[in-house]
């Protein structure tokens, strides 16, 4: 039986929280709910990213500060860990960004079980990196779900709180990530107390009808422009790669690579024949290069040899760019 399938009460009260993931917005969650009354008994956290914004440190921090323990290890089905949750006596675990399953006897021993917090939009998009999907994919918005892990599959639990981001094309990466900032405490929050309602009734994903898009996680080399695709799909990657990643790129003339921070798609005043990848003159804010259909305008990039775009119409970026040229390359 889930935990969340237990009969609950109605009275509201102050829970033991557990903290277990990764991310500055983890802990700004922490905070928020440590602020309106609940204890947080137990700090967990693993190795960060080195993108995140929030370290190991910043965890061991917090731990300090609510006077609990630290846990430091990506290992929490072992019985080292277990011991730990159970002598807390945890009410509930709040999590985002777990490197990895946290098994059915770790998710047992909290009363609630463990509330994860999934950036993408349940139950169609499950796993990693959702909301650059979304970009790719040309949805119009993207999710933000709070649901209790079920030990049996990814991202599946019953869902207790739900926010959306509308996605249009002028949307980039940086503004989903950065609305996160306000909507994963916020949605934190909701869940803790639906949690709480006695006439609350979380939805179940099994129920929905919707077939599950597992999303797999993406690398560097995934922002390589391939300049055959349509403007449309440029300019998708280039919003789905932007900062804080490693930006989409390319080889102008297989010489100097280019990482494309900002573009927009643009209808030229006349009908065009040229080589995709071909820059076809200036224009607004910076060049303007053919696709495979269609026309985009760079808006900012930055060349690793520190020189300025050109925007004449003999030079042409690489159809599409190996990744090698980008190894080591510091840009932006």
């Amino acid at each position: 039986m889930h935990p969340l399938s237990r009969s609950r009460t109605s009275n509201a009260k102050p829970m033991r929280i557990a903290v277990l993931g990764r991310t500055h917005w983890l802990l700004s969650a922490a905070r928020r709910l440590q602020s309106l009354g609940h204890d947080l008994v137990l700090v967990a956290t693993a190795p960060a990213q080195p993108e995140y914004l929030a370290k190991e440190e910043d965890y061991a921090a917090l731990a300090t500060a609510s006077g609990c323990p630290y846990y430091l290890s990506p290992d929490v089905n072992g019985a080292e860990f277990r011991s730990l949750l159970q002598s807390s006596d945890v009410d509930l675990v709040v999590s985002i960004n777990w490197p990895s399953l946290v098994g059915a006897e770790t998710c047992a021993i909290p009363r609630w079980g463990v509330f994860n917090c999934h950036g993408g939009d349940l139950p169609r998009y499950r796993g990693n990196a959702c909301a650059n999907w979304a970009i790719l994919l040309g949805e119009s918005r993207v999710g933000l779900c709070v649901h209790a892990m079920d030990p049996e599959a990814i991202d599946a639990g019953p869902i207790y709180a739900r926010r959306y981001h509308a996605i249009n094309g002028e949307t980039y990466i940086g503004e989903i990530l950065e609305w996160f900032n306000s909507a994963v405490p916020d949605a934190f929050v909701e869940a803790v107390d639906n949690l709480q309602r006695s006439n609350f009734v979380p939805e179940d994903q099994s129920e929905s009808g919707v077939r599950p898009l597992r999303c797999h996680p993406r690398r560097a080399e995934d922002g390589a422009i391939d300049w055959g695709q349509s403007a449309v799909q440029v300019s998708r990657l280039v919003r789905a790669s932007s900062r804080p990643y490693q930006g989409a790129y390319a080889s102008l003339e297989g010489a100097e690579l280019v990482i494309i921070w900002r573009a927009r798609i643009i209808d030229p005043e006349v009908d065009l024949l040229a080589v995709p990848g071909q820059i076809i003159g200036p224009g607004e804010d910076g060049p303007r290069v053919a696709c495979g259909t269609g026309v985009i305008e760079i808006e900012e990039a930055s060349m690793a040899g520190g020189n300025v775009l050109p925007s004449n119409n003999r030079y042409r970026f690489r159809l599409r760019t190996p990744f090698r040229d980008l190894e080591g390359v510091k840009c932006g």
